[in-house]
Formats: C-alpha cells, sequence, structure tokens
C-alpha cells in the first residue's frame, strides 16, 4: 500500500487504455482498489479504469495456489506464497524481521525486500538488510534468494551476503528472471 509500489499501477492503466490493448487483474490487501483509483484520477480525471484493471476480492478462484502471511511493515503489508507447476515463490514486499521459516519452506525463489543497509535504520523503518534477508533465506532452506528494492551496494556487502546464502540474486529494476 506504499506509493513506491502501487503507482506503477497507475501508469500501467494509462499505458493499457491508450496505447496498448489488454487488462490486468489485480489481487492485493483491502484498499488497494480505492487508493488506486484516487491516485489515478488526482493524475487522469477522465479515465474509466474498469476498462483495464480488476480487482480480485480474494485468492479463491486464481489458476494457481497463492497462501498469504502478514510482514512487519506500516502501513500493513502481506507476504505471498504463490505456487504453481510445481514451483514455488515467495514474495515478501516491504517488511521487517518476520520468521518465515516455515512459512518459505523450500521455496525456489524467494524474493526479499532489503531496502537499507544499517540494521538500526532497517528496523526503525521496519525494513530489512540484504543479511538478513539471507539469513532469512538460509533458516528456510530455499533454493534461490532475490534481494529486491535494495540500495546499490558495495562488492563487501554482496560478498557478505553471498557468504551467508551463496545462491542470492541481486536484482535490478526491469530484470527478468527465467524460471524454469
Amino acid at each position: 500500500m506504499h506509493g513506491d509500489h502501487v503507482v506503477g499501477l497507475v501508469f500501467l492503466a494509462e499505458c493499457l487504455l491508450y496505447r496498448d490493448n489488454g487488462t490486468l487483474e489485480i489481487y492485493g490487501p483491502k484498499g488497494l482498489k480505492s487508493l488506486v483509483h484516487s491516485l489515478y484520477h488526482m493524475l487522469f480525471a477522465r479515465a474509466n479504469l474498469h476498462k483495464v484493471l480488476t480487482f480480485l476480492p480474494d485468492l479463491s478462484n486464481l489458476p494457481f495456489t497463492c497462501t498469504k502471511a502478514r510482514g512487519a511493515h506500516s502501513p500493513p503489508d502481506t507476504i505471498y506464497r504463490i505456487e504453481l507447476d510445481g514451483t514455488t515463490v515467495v514474495y515478501t514486499g516491504d517488511t521487517g524481521q518476520v520468521d518465515l521459516s516455515k512459512f518459505a519452506k523450500n521455496a525456489d525463489y524467494f524474493i526479499h525486500e532489503a531496502a537499507e543497509t544499517n540494521v538500526a535504520v532497517a528496523r526503525r523503518l521496519r525494513h530489512s538488510t540484504p543479511t538478513q534477508a539471507a539469513r532469512a533465506a538460509k533458516r528456510a532452506g530455499v533454493r534461490n534468494l532475490v534481494i529486491v528494492h535494495s540500495p546499490k551496494l558495495t562488492s563487501g556487502q554482496k560478498r557478505e551476503v553471498t557468504h551467508i546464502f551463496p545462491r542470492t540474486i541481486f536484482s535490478t529494476d526491469g530484470q527478468i528472471i527465467d524460471v524454469p
């Protein structure tokens, strides 16, 4: 529900309405639809988002298994576990430290935010550090860790993370990761 995670939907909807053809189905926490519509209409007052965005009410009719857990952030965040065709992906979004050892257990890809490098700052802002994400991945026994929402890391910081969890991907915006 933070703007830096949601506002992109506004511009994606704008592209779908006027440049590309297509629609998007979105599942998210309660209040997401209202937030996206409000943001959109502040910028583009006349458009009808219902033509391109459909907000799904729950997880029951998805073509894959999706479960959720509560993270530790403000506003409240949701952590998702998606299972499809034998592949499991867990996505944290913004979150402070929570025990995900059971929820993320044996996931193929553990996508974990790591917005801060300083532990005290991370704790205060309810975010995680890259080393905390690596420890969480190790405890859960996941196959791959994908660090997202991260500041630029030094080679030393990356070495520290990969020392804890060798199969770490330091993602970049727009990066596509092929999942076998």
